[in-house]
C-alpha cells in the first residue's frame, strides 16, 4: 500500500513540475471556440439574434488539430472546413507564452497560450492587425494515443496533399489523383483507429468523403450533402467529376467479404475503390 501511495506522489510531483513547454507537447484536437465578439458592439449586427459564438465554434473547425512533437517539429491542420496542412518546427517563449512556427525557413509567432493542462489547451491566434480571431479563445483537447509510434500516422504530409485546393480547373487525371489522395488518407485514419482497438471511431475526420458509412457498407451521399467534398476541388464541376469516378467503380462488380467487422469492411471498401482508380 505504501508503494502505491509513493508512486502516486511521484506522479503528482512530476505533473506539477512539468514546464509549460513539456505540457504543450502532444496531439491536440479542436474542441470548441469561445468568442467575446458579441460583447463588442461595433463588431456585431444591430438587433441580431444570431449567436456568433456558436456559429464560429461549429463544424467549421472540427477537423483542426496541432501535433507538437518533443523534438520541436510540428504538424497540424488549421482553418475552416478541411483546413490547411502545415508542418515545420515550433518554439515556445515562456516570457510571453507565445508559440512560434517555423515553416519554409520563416518564423512567425502564431498562438498565445492562455492556459494548458494535461487535458486542455486554450489559446488566441497572434496577429499584428486586430481582427475577429483576436477575440476568439480556441480550446483544444489532448489525444491520448501516440501517433509517432504508429505506422498508420495519418498526420504525415504525404497523406494530406489533398487539403490544398487547386487554383485552376484540373483535368481528369489530376482529379483522379486528388480522389486517390483523399481515399489514402481516409484508409490510414481508419487503420490507425483499428490498430488502437477503439470501441468507437469518430468519422468527422473523413466526413468530407461523398459517403455515408454503415456497418454493412457505404452509400453515396445525395447532392445536397456534398459541401465538404465540393470544397476540395476548384469548382463544383470538378467535384462532380471526382464523385462520378467513385460512382462508376461502385457500380462495377464489387463483392464484399463476410468475415469483417464494420470498421474493417469500410477500410476494405475504401482501399478497393482507391486501387481501382486508374
Amino acid at each position: 500500500m505504501k508503494k502505491i501511495v509513493f508512486v502516486f506522489t511521484i506522479l503528482a510531483f512530476y505533473s506539477c513540475n512539468q514546464s509549460l513547454e513539456d505540457k504543450i507537447a502532444g496531439k491536440w484536437n479542436f474542441e470548441s471556440v469561445d468568442s467575446k465578439i458579441l460583447d463588442v458592439s461595433e463588431l456585431r449586427y444591430k438587433n441580431s439574434n444570431v449567436n456568433l459564438s456558436n456559429l464560429l465554434g461549429s463544424s467549421f473547425y472540427e477537423t483542426n488539430y496541432l501535433f507538437f512533437q518533443k523534438q520541436k517539429s510540428y504538424r497540424g491542420v488549421l482553418g475552416v472546413y478541411n483546413g490547411i496542412y502545415t508542418d515545420g518546427n515550433w518554439s515556445f517563449n515562456e516570457n510571453d507564452s507565445i508559440v512560434s512556427f517555423t515553416e519554409n525557413r520563416i518564423t512567425k509567432p502564431f498562438l498565445k497560450i492562455k492556459s494548458v493542462s494535461d487535458k486542455e489547451l486554450r489559446f488566441n491566434l497572434v496577429s499584428k492587425h486586430p481582427t475577429i480571431v483576436n477575440l476568439m479563445d480556441f480550446v483544444f483537447v489532448k489525444e491520448n494515443e501516440e501517433l509517432s509510434n504508429s505506422k498508420f500516422d495519418y498526420t504525415q504530409k504525404q497523406f494530406n496533399l489533398w487539403r490544398k485546393a487547386p487554383d485552376e480547373p484540373e483535368d481528369l487525371n489530376q482529379i483522379s489523383k486528388r480522389v486517390k489522395q483523399c481515399l489514402e488518407y481516409s484508409v490510414m485514419y481508419l487503420k490507425y483507429n483499428l490498430e488502437q482497438k477503439k470501441s468507437s471511431v469518430s468519422l468527422k475526420e473523413i466526413s468530407f468523403l461523398p459517403f455515408n458509412f454503415y456497418d454493412n457498407g457505404i452509400e453515396l451521399k445525395e447532392s445536397d450533402e456534398l459541401q465538404k467534398w465540393d470544397n476540395l476541388f476548384f469548382s463544383n464541376v470538378d467535384a462532380l467529376n471526382g464523385r462520378e469516378i467513385i460512382r462508376q467503380i461502385i457500380r462495377t462488380d464489387f463483392s464484399l467479404p463476410e468475415d469483417k467487422s464494420g470498421l474493417e469492411l469500410n477500410i476494405y471498401i475504401l482501399e478497393e475503390i482507391k486501387n481501382r482508380i486508374k
